[in-house]
């Protein structure tokens, strides 16, 4: 397939290249593959796309041809949130914990994927590593969802997913997750329910929702709320984030940590979750 000449993305945020693999490649996306040196190949949306790194530290995108560019380019800097001033939320941060690990990772992002990439997501993440876990969503896209250019695929639709045969699913290597993924998508076709509307929800009243559906308990639901609809309130708790937080902060459970968290990082408690995943997973 030949991909369009590199064009830089207006507004591109700054990126370390450490930070950029981080943010495509450490466990908030499963959709993204490394291709070359600051260079990863993915699909959000119905956008496949090459994004590279150039010597500025800007990001540059290549786009099959036939795209339109400029509407990929808006595109991509929504997805790597370019308006947001990450560096604001941790400027003179009075946790010295939270200060360190952002002065390792000084330009990390959180991606705005859409609330249905998440769900189907981190609902296949369960128990799974994130070479595993973009296994089962490539599977997945290739055998239900359509194709947007060749050997690149989108998401299934929940329609999609609600008709397929539990043995399609269980093709794609999701194990007991084949269940959990077509129970949920039969709910929310069967309620109507609009994923999108997760962002404009309150956050305890989006999380209920997401607790009711199957396969999705308190990790999962935060997940999908602070990556699929930019609810920074959200603390995802995995084993990388207990460790942390038992380490920095001499928390034992997921639920005190989620407890300390709202009350010492409050509105932005997802973006220092990030940091300090980062920070513990390359120092464990």
């Amino acid at each position: 397939m030949n991909f369009s000449a590199p064009f830089e993305i207006e507004n591109s945020p700054f990126f370390l290249p450490s930070d950029f693999k981080e943010t495509l490649d450490g466990g908030q996306s499963f959709r993204w593959r490394e291709v070359g040196e600051n260079a990863f190949e993915g699909v959000f949306e119905d956008i496949a796309a090459r994004l590279l790194l150039n010597g500025r530290g800007k990001v540059c995108a290549q786009v099959p041809e036939g795209f339109d560019q400029e509407k990929c380019a808006k595109k991509i800097a929504d997805f790597l949130d370019a308006e947001r001033d990450y560096a604001k939320i941790t400027k003179n941060h009075k946790d010295e914990r939270v200060a360190k690990a952002a002065k390792r990772f000084p330009t990390l992002r959180i991606l705005r994927q859409t609330p249905q990439e998440a769900i189907i997501c981190f609902i296949c993440s369960s128990s799974k590593r994130i070479v595993q876990i973009k296994q089962c969503v490539s599977l997945l896209s290739e055998k239900l969802g359509a194709e947007i250019a060749p050997n690149f695929h989108a998401l299934p639709t929940f329609e999609k997913i609600a008709k397929a045969p539990i043995e399609i699913l269980r093709d794609c290597k999701l194990g007991f997750r084949a269940d959990y993924l077509k129970r949920t998508a039969q709910k929310i076709v069967s309620d109507k329910f609009n994923p999108e509307s997760l962002r404009e929800m309150p956050y305890q009243e989006a999380k209920k929702y997401l607790l009711s559906l199957s396969g999705v308990g308190e990790k999962v639901a935060d997940c999908i709320l602070l990556f699929g609809a930019a609810k920074f309130e959200a603390f995802p708790v995995d084993t990388w984030i207990s460790k942390s937080m038992a380490a920095l902060y001499d928390l034992k459970t997921p639920k005190d940590a989620r407890t300390f968290a709202s009350k010492q990082f409050g509105a932005n408690a997802g973006y220092i979750q990030q940091l300090l995943f980062a920070d513990i997973r390359s120092n464990p």
